[in-house]
Order: structure tokens, then C-alpha cells, then sequence
């Protein structure tokens, strides 16, 4: 089942626990599987809250955010996995407005 993990400086997201219920969301909205118990209990996502000091870019800023989505292979074609990682990057509203954020979706084994 779909994973979504998000690493994150600590205090980034004001509410944790609502962007991990939206992202787990959208996973499902996003691959269009039926509103099953099966699938709303075994699709999660994870929040991540890292000392500042944990994460940084070559000048040392820490406001970054990185979003992994990873899935069982074959269960979303591209144009899914674009569609996905367009929701991470709205997730913006959730946190700052000057962080910087990478997403990606992928599929394995």
C-alpha cells in the first residue's frame, strides 16, 4: 500500500497530523481506488519533524521540505504520479510560504 513520507525542520507545519491525513487522501483520490477500509487503513503517511540543523542546502538554509511517495510498482502510471506530486506541492498552504519543497512518487517491487 501507498507510503508518503515528509521530512521537514521542526514547527515547518503548524498542524502534523492534518497534512498527514491530506496527504494519505490524496494518495487514495489520486490512484482512484474505492473508499474501502482495506485502502483508507493501509495507506499512511508519515511527518517527519527534524532539528533545523538536520537539513540544509550549500549555504545552509533549513527550509526545505522533501515529500517521498512510494507505491507498489505499476500502481500509478505517469500521468498519475505527476497528478500526485502536483497535490505535495499545494500542501504549501499547509506550511511557510518560503520553503522550498521536492517531490517524487515511485513505485517498487
Amino acid at each position: 500500500m501507498p507510503m508518503t513520507d515528509v521530512y521537514a525542520a521542526s514547527g515547518t507545519f503548524p498542524d502534523t497530523a492534518q497534512l498527514a491525513k491530506d496527504l494519505a487522501a490524496a494518495v487514495t483520490a489520486v490512484e482512484g481506488v474505492s473508499s474501502i477500509p482495506m485502502f483508507r487503513k493501509n495507506t499512511a503517511a508519515f511527518v517527519h519533524e527534524l532539528p533545523a540543523t538536520a537539513l540544509a542546502n550549500v549555504d545552509g538554509d533549513s527550509t526545505h521540505v522533501r515529500v517521498q511517495v512510494l507505491t507498489n510498482a505499476g500502481a500509478l502510471r505517469r500521468d498519475k504520479q505527476i497528478a500526485l506530486v502536483a497535490q505535495a506541492h499545494r500542501s504549501r498552504r499547509r506550511g511557510p510560504p518560503r520553503t522550498r519543497r521536492w517531490a517524487s512518487a515511485h513505485g517498487c517491487c
